[in-house]
């Protein structure tokens, strides 16, 4: 705990020197300058990643001291580092040289860096939702209706799939599935003859009178 909290005060102790000889360059004879007016934010964060931080040689000091070697200035190679503490170091030294009323903000330069993934992704979506359904659209309202089956108004009895299955049931003597076999007897104990009177023919009438 005692190394961290060291560690700590030793990185606040390096940015506080970084902005005080920032600071000192600013001040002038007999005040400071006054302050420029803020660029757009596309602007400054393309200043911002093009600014020469392996030529400066002051922040590589600095930024040695925040990495705990201050007798060897930082390497090119620690300087090209895309950790949130060199990110810090360079938002803030910059933030200072150029005299900026609000820094940098770390967390929305790296979500500026990477817009191609978010806007990518956000005209997938678009165009996923935008684009029209081609086996429906494409498709004459007619042909549709067409192509779509009406409901079974009942169920249908299961028939042979084939003609030579039809065959072959007639030839053994099976009953062909669907058909209703009718039976070729009368019921017996159902006849009842006739009361009524028998009808006579025309010709029958006339001869009674």
């Amino acid at each position: 705990m005692d190394t961290f909290a060291a560690c700590n005060k030793t990185s606040s102790e390096s940015l506080a020197s970084l902005s005080a000889e920032t600071t000192s360059k600013i001040t002038t004879g007999q005040g400071t300058q006054s302050a420029p007016i803020q660029p757009s934010t596309i602007e400054l964060y393309e200043r911002f990643r093009s600014y020469p931080f392996h030529a400066d040689r002051q922040f590589g000091k600095g930024l040695a001291i925040i990495l705990g070697h201050p007798d060897v200035p930082a390497s090119e190679a620690e300087i090209s580092r895309n950790d949130d503490l060199i990110l810090q170091a360079k938002c803030f030294y910059f933030s200072r040289k150029e005299k900026m009323i609000h820094p940098i903000n770390p967390v929305a330069y790296k979500a500026w860096l990477e817009p191609d993934t978010t806007t990518k992704s956000s005209l997938e979506i678009i165009d996923t939702s935008e684009q029209p359904d081609v086996s429906v659209t494409g498709i004459p309202p007619l042909a549709r209706n067409l192509d779509q089956k009406p409901p079974p108004a009942c169920q249908e009895p299961a028939y042979p799939s084939s003609f030579t299955h039809i065959v072959e049931l007639i030839t053994t003597g099976q009953p062909i599935p669907g058909i209703q076999q009718i039976p070729d007897t009368v019921l017996t104990g159902h006849d009842t003859s006739s009361t009524k009177p028998k009808r006579r023919k025309p010709w029958e009438k006339q001869e009674a009178f």
